[in-house]
């Protein structure tokens, strides 16, 4: 067609309103002006225009003499060969009308001009447009810039117009429909940016609803989830509704929203409209939800809220947590709400904001229930004040059986009466669950350790925690069943059962999330005994690598670093760990269940020599267990740790103390009978009287036992106290036998494409100049240390020390001491190799002795 004498003004008088793309002007220019009719595919979202350029092409064709067909059914299509045909929304026509429009395309027999919303689902469409992209690109509508804005109104912006047309084009999003009727409403082409656009953005309000109201039912949902909640609905995988709300002109690409949409979609938003909403699980975000209700309350957004909180609370706290908060600013009771967001709070570690949440539940006029009196009694025991847990139960006096186990729990752990010996104490009958049952065990159990008879209860007590996890419960508690059945354990000495128990619950997750750094800490303590120190602190690492510790969390793991330091490190090291971990001993309350690492403070404080600190606690500790009855399984291992604070203190009478309390625990406790058999063969060391047999007798007992470094200290006690030979190597192999040193390996991994499998190295091996027990000795020579000193250290003799020096001298070339201590540098230097931990110091063996000399026999 050939229209090329027609004046602009006439060409574009249609247009001169329509805000168009500069790129899609010039190609509708291009179109108007070409000889002949060209295939053209019109592509917009709806109110860009795209039928209004179709009526200007229709219009110009009729001037140039054409007769252009708009088509609307397959019936319409003519049969001439020179057929000009124009289709308006070809995403409405069938697939057979648009395969005979390909068909006639590309057989040269008709010219089409069409236009549609963009990404068509229809593959017949998709090819169609493929067709007549071949002879010219498509012209692209529905979103502006700057500079198309700028070319349309035909002047030159100033600076202040221009940054008035941008805070335009900010609220439209670019829509080129909505920029238009706001520049309609904007009035002059040029202003100096003083315009009211919040008036302009009132006024296109109504129409913005219009357009929302004439959509599909599901897709006006969709589109009003999206300006509420643009990145919960994202998340919630709303592609499909993003790409219609595009093609329907009030959404970005991508989904991203307008500003002017968002606000006319919020200025008309119900309670009733977000709860639809909010059901339908296209507004998610709690905060989006506050935000939306703005203040005002309503019980049906409350109730959806807390519904979906408690969904949350096992798999997400925090959200949970935050789903409560929004029913909370929703309107949701006080009363109902308290405890929820309590056992948020308790999940996430926030052990002040659980106990925050459930005092206020406390404190209100309603009597509390079983599950608030739990909330409260674990709040205070993690806090370490066992005491005001069992006192909460006493106020408040549980009905639940379940309850009442966790009672018993708390009533044992501070040293009080059994809950089932008083009176009133008969409890609700239930039908049986695993939570119920595992506490039910745990109860039975745990009364059994308590008790002198031949039953231990550390079969009821491991079934407890294996039922416990298998529950799923995160429900708080005053201590964990696999932590209760772990410590009888260790009483009994069995410290492999203990880590068996920990390792499944560890790996079940008992508990949920804030029992995962009280179990590691205990995991840590059970290897620590079991002489693998690397797995102490591989556990250690993972308990306070996180959240913060509560107070008797921080407490064990401060008791597991000082084991380590005393028992692997240097004697130096020793006192500035004490200082930082003393700490933790004020702020905890002293219960049944944190004993065993009082008995770690109480031998570290004696050794650094500041045992007054534990003082106090160890007397609240003697006190709790005379108010327990002094049960036999409890208190032997801090009988134990007392009479090592006693020796390095030099104190007899305390000695004799903790010495004739395991004596009378041996009755009815096989770990006290170990115990003290060892005892009496460590006095006897001590005052010069080495029994060999006796001696590695009593260290393989304490091996046994889960105390392998007091058996190894033992043995080694015992070879320093000898003159023979023979004997001095035969507890030195002892020692070195049952306090092995942990040596840190290359970890192997699977083979890759880019290298071999790495493999184990073992100290400087692989350099061929030292033995292993050569750098042993390399690496003690350079700290200083004597040849006593070194033997002590890693279990030989100062005479074995000597000889092992002098082959490393000969084997480096040393001339002189300086020329060795150089080369033991230079040999070292790759850094594998630590020296071999020092056993603990005990003092002045010639005062240890008078102190056991002068107590009575164990």
């Amino acid at each position: 067609m050939s229209i090329s004498n027609t004046s602009s003004d006439a060409a574009h008088g249609d247009l001169e309103s329509l805000l168009l793309p500069r790129v899609a002007r010039a190609l509708l220019d291009a179109s108007v002006a070409a000889v002949e009719p060209t295939p053209l595919a019109v592509v917009g979202t709806a109110g860009s225009g795209k039928s209004r350029v179709l009526r200007h092409l229709f219009t110009a064709l009729r001037a140039a003499g054409a007769s252009p067909v708009a088509l609307t059914h397959l019936s319409d299509l003519p049969a001439a060969a020179d057929a000009v045909v124009i289709v308006d929304d070809a995403h409405l026509l069938d697939d057979e009308t648009l395969s005979a429009l390909a068909e006639r395309l590309r057989t040269g027999t008709a010219t089409v001009l069409l236009a549609t919303r963009p990404d068509p689902d229809s593959p017949a469409l998709r090819a169609l447009i493929d067709d007549i992209e071949r002879h010219q690109p498509p012209m692209l509508l529905g979103h502006v810039t700057m500079s198309d804005v700028t070319a349309h109104l035909g002047a030159e912006a100033t600076d202040s117009s221009r940054g008035c047309l941008t805070r335009l084009l900010e609220a439209t999003g670019g829509l080129a429909w909505l920029t238009a009727e706001a520049l309609m409403l904007h009035g002059d082409a040029v202003c100096d940016g003083r315009c009211d656009h919040d008036e302009i953005a009132r006024s296109l309000d109504d129409l913005v609803s219009h357009r929302i109201d004439s959509l599909d039912p599901s897709l006006r949902l969709a589109v009003e989830a999206l300006c509420l909640d643009e990145r919960s609905a994202l998340d919630a995988g709303a592609g499909p509704a993003c790409a219609a709300g595009y093609d329907a002109g009030l959404l970005q690409r991508g989904g991203r929203t307008v500003p002017l949409v968002r606000d006319a979609v919020r200025a008309r938003l119900t309670a009733d409209r977000l709860l639809e909403l909010y059901s339908a699980r296209l507004v998610r975000d709690a905060a989006s939800v506050q935000a939306l209700l703005g203040g005002t309350t309503d019980e049906r957004v409350a109730s959806a809220l807390l519904a979906d909180g408690d969904r949350e609370l096992s798999r997400d706290p925090a959200k949970a947590a935050e789903l409560y908060e929004a029913a909370d600013r929703a309107g949701a009771p006080s009363a109902t709400l308290s405890l929820r967001r309590a056992r948020a709070a308790w999940a996430l570690g926030d052990v002040d904001a659980a106990g925050t949440f459930v005092d206020r539940l406390l404190a209100g006029p309603d009597a509390p229930g079983d599950a608030a009196l739990d909330m409260a009694a674990a709040v205070w025991a993690m806090r370490g004040d066992m005491d005001l847990g069992a006192q909460v139960y006493r106020g408040g006096v549980p009905t639940a059986s379940e309850s009442r186990a966790k009672w018993t729990i708390a009533a044992a752990g501070a040293g009080h009466t059994d809950p089932a010996a008083m009176t009133g104490s008969a409890s609700v009958r239930t039908i049986p669950t695993a939570h119920g049952v595992s506490l039910e065990l745990l109860s039975r159990g745990l009364r059994a350790s308590l008790d002198t008879g031949d039953h231990d209860g550390l079969q009821d007590l491991v079934r407890a925690s294996e039922m416990y996890t298998a529950s799923g419960s995160d429900a708080p508690l005053p201590e964990l069943p696999a932590v209760i059945a772990a410590l009888v354990a260790l009483h009994l000495g069995e410290a492999a059962v203990a880590q068996r128990v920990l390792d499944a619950a560890i790996a079940g997750a008992q508990g949920g999330a804030w029992a995962a750094p009280r179990l590691q800490l205990w995991r840590a303590w059970v290897a620590l005994q079991r002489e693998h120190a690397s797995e102490a602190e591989n556990a250690l690492r993972a308990a306070t690598g996180g959240r913060p510790l509560g107070a008797r969390d921080r407490l064990l793991a401060d008791a597991v670093e000082l084991g380590l330091v005393r028992r692997n490190g240097q004697p130096s090291e020793l006192p500035p760990v004490w200082q930082r971990a003393q700490e933790s001993l004020l702020r905890v309350q002293v219960d049944l269940f944190t004993l065993v690492p009082l008995g770690e403070f109480a031998v570290s404080a004696a050794r650094v020599g500041e045992f007054s600190a534990v003082r106090s606690s160890l007397e609240r500790a003697e006190q709790l267990l005379t108010d327990l009855g002094r049960p036999a399984l409890w208190e032997t291992s801090l009988q134990w740790s007392g009479l090592h604070a006693s020796i390095l203190l030099g104190s007899p009478e305390e000695l004799t103390v903790h010495a004739r309390a395991l004596r009378a625990a041996a009755a009815h406790s096989p770990l006290a009978a170990r115990l003290a058999r060892a005892g009496r063969v460590w006095t006897d060391v001590l005052t010069g009287a080495v029994d060999v047999d006796a001696i590695e007798e009593s260290a393989a007992g304490l091996a046994a036992s889960g105390f392998a470094w007091d058996g190894a200290r033992l043995a080694s006690h015992g070879a320093s106290k000898s003159t023979d030979r023979r004997i001095i190597a035969r507890l030195l192999a002892c020692a070195r036998q049952l306090h092995p040193r942990e040596r840190v390996e290359t970890p192997v991994t699977p083979a890759t494409d880019t290298g071999p499998i790495p493999v184990p190295t073992r100290g400087a091996e692989g350099s061929g100049i030292l033995s292993e027990r050569e750098r042993e000795v390399a690496a003690l020579v350079l700290q200083g240390k004597t040849y006593a000193e070194i033997g002590e250290t890693i279990f030989i003799s100062p005479r074995t020390a000597e000889h092992h020096i002098a082959r490393i001298r000969r084997r480096l070339g040393a001339t002189s001491r300086s020329d060795l201590m150089s080369r033991l540098r230079m040999a070292l230097d790759d850094g594998s190799h630590a020296p071999e931990p020092a056993a603990e110091a005990t003092g002045d063996d010639a005062r240890s002795a008078r102190v056991l000399a002068s107590a009575k026999p164990l």
